[in-house]
């Protein structure tokens, strides 16, 4: 099946200044593994990401789903120059075909029901015709009807890992031995028409011609040969020039690919490196796009100008994922940093981070608390400079495993502990370190997400299926005596929740508790109860259509749940994307899916949103982007305010946003004789015009007033937009 789609080149625009409803690809790229040439570009992959650079003046751009790309994780490249396209083959085995910035998606091998594990191993160009080696055999494509021409077998589940032409013979490397047959020949589908060649090494993972002569990998020591007039052998620390020059470097970490183009240049793709460019061997420049480190993510958080992305993990709270890059850190300039094992004091596995004045401590699963000030490591919080506090696991006297940390009301920073007797611990604006118990069995005890809620309660998810606490210590840190706590379940009177599984808790700007479930969303009404005699138990939200009503999202695993500025929820889930629920959560304003946007992937991991532009970032199984939305925060008071785009250009259709308003403000637009144009309410701050008049007609040229009033009526004019037709 085959499907058009057209490729949008990205603009580079600041983050006040980016139209509501743009995507934005936040992925990987500093891990390179492939390179191909086209006439004017250099293409790379990286991360399974892939970006290209302009020959002429060495500019860099990203291609994605954002872009245009019909899928995600890139694993092959290759570009036929006598019909100039490029051919890009994807983990999954689906196709594209990038042609004069118009792609089309080529599914079929993707959709096809195989009984062997589908994937492409090289992409070959021949006569217009790209050669996919495969899993399923050699596939061909035709690249001037743009399909798939026919596939060859050479016998049974051969893989084959590689092609080369030598006069009329056709020669594939395959996982058992090298295959030949003459290219003319009719019914190459049928094996039998195929002869083995070679059956002599144990492993032949390419095949390339140079001059009439066969070149094999066969080594498990050579990592990628390729030849544009130049045999180029890589090694893991090494290149090799035509079986002559020999070129080492200390930029050489993990050679993953290696190749010389048309102009003479050596590129090396390295995984710890990233893309190397050498002028005359030696070496010259090295190109990364901006990016995280790795498109992991375990949470995010978006705090004082910046992002956060941390990449640690566990296997379901028990063995460590041993992840050694910590957090990668975006500033609003979208330029990143990353804090590595090395950096955060020999700390990994980090899940979780807060930020105090600057001050930002991170959540290790193997290595308690490491603390940061201006890229610095200050301290690594532990058992012996926490009085025992941040106690070690029952079972090690070193293993330190917080989940989660958060700041309270007055300043003091929590975090819990898991497989300890004391799980809860504070770190008071003192530097005194208190912790507590619930009295709980310290076997198998994990915990997850803390919130701490308006009332100063201390909310968290206890793991595999264990509900939720809540603890009170009645602000009181070092009198133990009127401490409360309380487990809750899917009891009538205990919590009431839809299952004991819960991955999520946030507090709304109502006070309001919602958690995520695998069954759907709870909301606590009154947490203030808790304590209490009153009921507090927990209500889902019916969804009425007709006669008929359902739990909203029960039958969704909840991943994650972020309030924006207009106490509206954005909501992730396992397997169904991303939903925008109303304050109430009775709407769904919007709903998100890799079919219908550009997400990477129906599998939300977290989601964290900057309140003052609006944008909102969204954490997937493959990769972090994001969504600008047309909520922001409001403002206390009203000041200054911005508005994008201004002046509106005739060819500009899209929504003006009006940010820095406000709470809720309602918003007035007139025409400099004091018509009234267009009246609506502030999403938190921001406010939204589509460019019409009160009659549906797009707004005439001229200047237009806006004006503001609060919630006590108390009106000024705020702003002025220049329409421009």
């Amino acid at each position: 099946m085959k499907k058009l789609l057209f490729l949008f080149l990205p603009l580079l625009l600041q983050s006040q200044n980016v139209p509501i409803g743009t995507w934005k690809n936040y992925l990987a790229y500093h891990s390179a593994s492939y390179i191909a040439e086209g006439s004017e570009r250099i293409y790379c992959i990286s991360n399974g990401s892939l970006f290209f650079i302009q020959k002429e003046d060495k500019s860099l751009t990203r291609l994605s789903k954002i872009t245009g790309l019909s899928d995600v994780g890139v694993k092959q490249v290759a570009y036929c120059e006598e019909v100039d396209i490029t051919v890009i083959a994807y983990e999954n085995c689906n196709i594209d075909l990038l042609k004069n910035n118009h792609i089309v998606n080529i599914s079929d091998i993707k959709r096809k029901d195989a009984a062997v594990l589908k994937t492409i191993n090289n992409i070959t160009i021949k006569n217009n015709t790209a050669y996919l080696s495969s899993s399923l055999g050699l596939i061909l494509i035709d690249l001037l009807n743009m399909e798939i021409k026919e596939t060859y077998s050479v016998g049974g589940q051969i893989i084959i890992n590689g092609c080369a032409f030598i006069e009329d013979s056709i020669i594939v490397a395959t996982n058992n031995g090298l295959y030949s047959s003459n290219i003319e020949n009719p019914n190459l589908a049928d094996f039998h028409n195929w002869s083995l060649l070679d059956v002599s090494h144990a492993s032949y993972d390419n095949v390339i011609s140079l001059n009439n002569t066969l070149v094999v990998d066969s080594s498990n020591q050579i990592i990628s040969i390729t030849n544009n007039n130049h045999l180029v052998v890589a090694f893991s620390d090494s290149i090799q020039i035509d079986n002559e020059t020999c070129i080492k470097n200390s930029k050489f970490k993990n050679i993953k690919h290696a190749y010389i183009d048309n102009e003479q240049n050596l590129w090396v793709a390295d995984s710890i490196s990233g893309l190397l460019r050498f002028v005359n061997y030696e070496y010259l420049e090295t190109y990364t796009p901006e990016g995280p480190i790795r498109n992991e993510i375990y949470s995010l958080e978006y705090s004082g100008g910046k992002l956060y992305q941390c990449h640690g993990g566990h296997s379901n709270f028990s063995s460590n994922s041993l992840i050694n890059d910590g957090v990668s850190i975006k500033n609003n300039y979208d330029e990143w940093i990353n804090y590595d094992f090395d950096k955060l004091g020999n700390a990994r596995d980090i899940l979780n981070v807060v930020v105090q004045n600057g001050t930002e401590y991170f959540a290790s699963w193997y290595d308690g608390i490491p603390e940061m000030k201006n890229n610095t490591l200050v301290y690594k919080h532990g058992f012996s400079n926490t009085n025992g506090a941040l106690d070690t696991t029952y079972y090690s006297n070193n293993r330190i495993r917080i989940s989660n940390v958060k700041l309270d009301s007055y300043g003091n920073l929590w975090a819990l502990n898991s497989e300890v007797a004391h799980p809860i611990v504070v770190k008071t604006v003192n530097n005194d370190w208190h912790s507590f118990t619930m009295n709980q069995n310290i076997v198998g005890l994990f915990f997850d997400d803390l919130l701490i809620d308006s009332y100063n309660q201390k909310w968290g998810i206890i793991a595999r299926g264990n509900g939720i606490f809540v603890f009170d210590d009645n602000n009181t840190l070092e009198n133990t005596n009127d401490d409360q706590y309380k487990f809750l379940n899917t009891n009538i009177g205990g919590g009431a929740l839809p299952s004991r599984y819960v991955y999520t808790l946030a507090e709304d700007l109502d006070g309001e508790i919602w958690v995520g479930t695998d069954e759907g969303i709870a909301v606590f009404y009154n947490p203030g109860s808790v304590f209490s005699d009153e009921n507090f138990d927990s209500q889902q939200i019916l969804i009425t259509e007709g006669e008929y009503g359902q739990y909203l999202l029960s039958e969704e695993k909840i991943n994650c749940i972020t309030i924006d500025g207009a106490n509206r929820k954005w909501i992730g889930t396992e397997e169904s994307g991303v939903f925008l629920l109303s304050d109430d959560g009775q709407l769904d304003l919007q709903h998100f899916t890799e079919r219908n946007s550009p997400l990477f992937s129906n599998k939300i991991i977290d989601i964290a949103i900057n309140h003052e532009t609006g944008e909102v970032f969204i954490g997937t199984d493959q990769g972090l982007m994001s969504y600008t939305s047309d909520a922001t925060k409001g403002a206390i008071s009203q000041n200054a305010t911005h508005v994008f785009p201004n002046p509106v250009k005739e060819n500009y259709t899209g929504p003006i946003a009006i940010r820095g308003l406000i709470t809720d403000a309602n918003v007035k637009i007139t025409d400099v004789t004091g018509n009234l144009v267009f009246e609506t309410t502030a999403n938190g701050g921001e406010a939204i015009w589509n460019g019409r008049n009160k009659s549906g007609g797009k707004a005439s040229t001229g200047v237009y007033l806006v004006f503001s009033s609060d919630i006590y009526g108390e009106e000024k004019m705020i702003s002025k937009i220049l329409f421009i037709h």
